[in-house]
């Protein structure tokens, strides 16, 4: 880790080339991880019956989700450096748009998602579309049974044809913006002309308001759509935190990693470490404005359609994993991430990226999963209070390591394809030799 002023000569011409064969344990185990949680996932889609194979279309939509948020944060990243004119990112941008252009890999990965069978299980209402076709149907339909009302009034969003054209746009875009924001800086690498910088940042600032819908109607298509009367005007920015959260967290264990192996340490010091740790730290309390502001708003409004989340995610043991999060997700991250000279050390600011990204996963388990067994109309098993789908948990881990294992095999291969930084971006040596 470099501590003295940085110059161009001290720099390899063609910047830092990433051999995947240095990290072949890591490659291995992401690969390993792949491997078991697919096949496992092929046996549960298609080797079991019943309850069981339904559950684990809940397991698979968490793990899609989870991919989705670190793909998106990605994406918000290289956005955010690009269209702020950031110079202190440079050093570290090459490796969120890399991040980014995962969005291919786990577009095809989502594609069960797009199976009729799988889409009644998840959400309701594609059942009842499908039942009841067309609008002139539904309103029929709607007649005998009240509870439809809703899907009548949101007929204009939530149908099947509208949902499947968001569904590939969401990962379309993202890769989009991800593959092109890269392309201005490999241009650059190959002419060495300012220009580039120019067009990626007037590019990210035409792409910041598709980058926000997409993220925002993902959450609501996937998620918020579980339960389709239910409504929360702060769900796109509840996850869009939780996004820029966890995407940070990753990135900061990658720069750790790839400094262990010998890589960036004329051009990542210290400095960048708190920049990202602060960043980390801003969004900690974020996260927690827009969870509580949206608690708040529900409990104060105290309408059945809202209140229901919470009822289910506060009853039995579900409470126990609410009041985890509070303190896991915030508390904890908050007084810990508070230290500023702490933040430039490694083997600190590296233990609570781990931990924000551990704690992300149990944000969107709990956002996920507690519908399953509500929907499924399962009752809570003897001596408990809580409806749960037996053995169903195993089913969550394989698909949360199909996913994981996969995008992170594939994003680890595909940084030797390119150099870890623009090596010839402008700004470069001002990244390098930024001081807080």
């Amino acid at each position: 880790m470099s501590h003295h002023h940085v110059s161009f000569k001290d720099l390899p011409e063609g910047g830092e080339k990433f051999d995947p064969a240095k990290a072949s344990k890591v490659i291995g185990t992401f690969g390993a991880l792949a491997a078991i949680g697919l096949l496992g996932s092929a046996y549960y889609a298609f080797g079991t019956h019943g309850d069981t194979q339904k559950g684990f279309a809940y397991s698979w939509l968490y793990a899609i989700f989870v991919g989705f948020t670190f793909v998106a944060g990605g994406t918000f990243w290289i956005l955010l450096h690009n269209a702020s004119n950031s110079g202190w990112g440079v050093a570290v941008r090459r490796l969120f748009e890399n991040l980014g252009t995962m969005a291919l890999p786990l577009g095809i990965l989502a594609l069960p998602l797009l199976i009729p069978g799988v889409q009644n299980t998840l959400w309701e209402w594609f059942g009842h579309h499908r039942a009841h076709p067309g609008l002139e149907g539904l309103h029929h339909a709607a007649e005998s049974d009240p509870h439809l009302h809703p899907l009548v009034d949101k007929y204009g969003y939530l149908n099947i044809t509208f949902w499947t054209i968001r569904f590939v746009l969401y990962f379309g875009i993202l890769w989009f913006i991800s593959t092109k924001l890269r392309s201005y800086f490999l241009k650059q690498e190959a002419d060495g002309d300012i220009k580039h910088t120019v067009y990626a940042r007037e590019f990210a600032c035409m792409v910041l308001l598709p980058f926000a819908l997409t993220v925002t109607f993902a959450a609501v298509d996937w998620i918020m759509a579980l339960d389709y009367t239910w409504f929360s005007t702060m769900w796109g920015v509840y996850h869009f935190a939780g996004c820029a959260w966890s995407s940070m967290a990753a990135m900061l264990l990658l720069v750790i990693y790839l400094q262990s192996l010998g890589y960036l340490q004329k051009v990542v010091t210290g400095e960048h470490f708190h920049l990202m740790g602060k960043l980390l730290f801003a969004f900690t309390v974020f996260w927690a404005y827009i969870a509580f502001s949206q608690y708040f708003l529900i409990w104060y409004a105290n309408i059945p359609e809202e209140t229901r989340f919470y009822f289910i995610r506060n009853t039995g043991v579900w409470r126990n994993v609410s009041i985890f999060i509070v303190i896991g997700h915030f508390v904890v991250p908050f007084v810990f991430l508070l230290q500023q000279q702490l933040k430039k050390s490694p083997k600190f600011i590296g233990f609570w990226a781990a931990w924000v990204i551990f704690m992300h996963f149990v944000d969107i388990y709990w956002n996920v999963i507690p519908e399953r067994a509500h929907s499924m109309g399962l009752e809570p098993a003897p001596g408990s209070d809580t409806p749960f789908l037996p053995g169903a948990w195993v089913g969550d881990v394989l698909a949360l390591c199909a996913v994981v294992g996969t995008i992170g095999y594939l994003y680890l291969r595909s940084l030797g394809k390119h150099s870890l930084y623009a090596w010839r971006d402008p700004r470069l040596l001002e990244s390098a030799n930024v001081r807080n």
